[in-house]
C-alpha cells in the first residue's frame, strides 16, 4: 500500500498535472522508501501505515517526492538507468560510462527524498521505536 494517495500526490504536484500512472508511481515510490528504511521501527495500523501523524506526514511527502522523481526520469523500472543516448530506428544505444554513483547510472532515489529523510532524523536508520 502506498504512503500517499493519488489525491495527495495531485495536491503535492499542483499546479503541475498528475500523471496517468500516478497510482503505480506512488506504489514504486513507497517500495523505495521501505527499502531505505529497512530496520526502522514504528507503530503501524492494519494497513501497515504509520500511526503517528507526524511520521505519516513525512512518509507522505517522501513518497510524493520520489514519485515525482520517477515520473521525471521517464524510466519506472530503471532499465534505462545507464543509457546516455538511444535511437529507436536501427537500434543505436550508447551506455553512460561515468556517473555520480561510479557505475554510470542515474540515481534511482531522489536526492530530495534522501535530504528529507536525513533532516527528519530518519537516515541513517538505526533501530528505534518512533513515539
Amino acid at each position: 500500500m502506498a504512503y500517499a494517495t493519488v489525491e495527495e500526490f495531485t495536491d503535492y504536484l499542483d499546479p503541475d498535472p498528475v500523471p496517468a500512472n500516478a497510482s503505480r508511481l506512488l506504489d514504486r515510490a513507497s517500495t523505495k522508501l521501505d527499502r531505505l528504511l529497512t530496520g526502522a521501527v514504528y507503530e503501524t495500523n492494519a494497513d501497515g501505515l504509520p500511526t503517528d501523524p507526524a511520521l505519516a506526514a513525512v512518509f507522505r511527502e517522501a513518497v510524493c517526492i520520489q514519485a515525482q522523481y520517477i515520473g521525471a526520469l521517464g524510466d519506472e523500472t530503471g532499465a534505462n538507468a545507464n543509457v546516455a543516448s538511444m535511437t529507436l530506428g536501427n537500434q543505436s544505444i550508447v551506455r553512460a560510462l561515468g556517473g555520480r554513483d561510479g557505475k554510470g547510472t542515474t540515481p534511482r532515489v531522489s536526492q530530495d527524498l534522501l535530504d528529507l529523510l536525513q533532516v527528519k532524523g530518519l537516515l541513517p536508520v538505526f533501530p528505534r521505536v518512533w513515539g
